[in-house]
């Protein structure tokens, strides 16, 4: 994989988006900009890291007619992902489902 990676769902069955401020920011995020339709977040990290986790990250919820859509990305170049964003885009959507 070369470049920006992003892993986007779309849950159905999601908490309010109020509600998923705060579990987001719960999980490190702080709020970057937001609107009444959507909120991007981002958490700081490593220019350089061998752990998908440690780089840093943007998160963006939105709202659709029924449930969340829910974006990550690493928030710098990557050269190649081992998995590490996928894994944690699915520990966040978890917490994010009712």
């Amino acid at each position: 994989m070369r470049g920006w990676k992003v892993i986007e769902r779309k849950i159905e069955q999601s908490v309010s988006l109020a509600q998923a401020h705060i579990i987001i920011e719960d999980a490190g995020f702080t709020e970057y900009f937001t609107n009444s339709e959507h909120t991007i977040f981002k958490r700081a990290g490593k220019q350089l890291a061998i752990d998908g986790k440690n780089f840093s990250l943007e998160v963006t919820l939105a709202k659709m007619n029924v449930g969340l859509f829910f974006r990550i990305r690493y928030d710098t170049f990557v050269l190649f992902d081992t998995g590490d964003l996928e894994k944690l885009a699915d520990e966040l959507v978890a917490k994010l489902k009712v």
